[in-house]
């Protein structure tokens, strides 16, 4: 099966809410799965979405040993999916099950071409950082195949977004602590360093990625760098993650 049938096969799928196709289960190679990806952003765009910017996966050393890989996928975020803090998700738009993760949110000053990009060109690139979260649409159905995640666009749904600061000349990624909660009880507490990669690494990994794609990060685009924790959503939950020194986001489930 070939990558354009491949993409018609999920594409087709979408139209009837279902995903995962299982005659696919196991077919797709890393750059095939990426090259599906692609074609679907495609079809998105055609049918009238706006790419808005990107999204790195596998940003942490245990999470590349867990799938056994040290290649690191892409996904894309379309406009219709960023969302200003206090967002607000209606789960009957979700459709499936539905999880929340924070993330830092980046925003591009400037374009960034790889191959060869470095995570100081990263920094010098970026023009604002901002608390974030991202919504994932959990469609696999219990389905674990990262080719097909991979094609899916790595569950991808929305972004969450609060203000964004201009990078400080002392800012560190590493020592960046976030707090998640709901309705008030801190769900997760973590340091950047103890549980994802730095995230210029990361950025820079981005640009690199999609430049072996025919693609590149444009200013003005708006990035995730991997999630800090993990968690499911249900109706009627608030979520709020703070990100000392940089502010808070929040979203609400109705």
């Amino acid at each position: 099966m070939n990558v354009s049938e491949a993409a018609d096969r999920i594409w087709e799928g979408y139209q009837r809410s279902e995903y995962f196709p299982p005659e696919l289960v196991g077919r797709l190679s890393f750059d095939e799965a990426l090259r599906v990806q692609l074609d679907l952003l495609e079809r998105k765009l055609a049918a009238g979405e706006r790419l808005a910017g990107w999204k790195i996966g596998l940003t942490s050393a245990a999470v590349r040993a867990h799938f056994g890989t040290d290649r690191q996928p892409f996904g894309h975020i379309l406009e219709s999916g960023l969302l200003a803090s206090p967002g607000e998700v209606t789960l009957d738009d979700v459709g499936v099950g539905c999880g929340v993760e924070p993330e830092l949110c980046v925003t591009m000053g400037s374009d960034l071409r790889g191959p060869g990009v470095t995570a100081e060109d990263a920094r010098a690139a970026v023009a604002g950082i901002a608390p974030g979260m991202e919504i994932n649409q959990k469609r696999s159905g219990g389905v674990t195949d990262f080719g097909l995640s991979v094609a899916d666009n790595l569950t991808q749904w929305a972004i969450v977004h609060g203000a964004a600061s201009p990078v400080a000349e002392g800012f560190d990624s590493d020592a960046l602590r976030v707090t998640m909660s709901c309705h008030g009880e801190v769900r997760a507490d973590v340091v950047g360093r103890d549980v994802i990669d730095d995230h210029f690494v990361s950025v820079a990994t981005l640009a690199n990625v999609l430049g072996e794609y025919g693609r590149h990060l444009e200013a003005g685009q708006h990035l995730i760098t991997g999630s800090f924790s993990k968690h499911d959503a249900s109706r009627g939950e608030e979520w709020r993650a703070e990100f000392a020194g940089l502010g808070a986001c929040s979203v609400r489930f109705r």
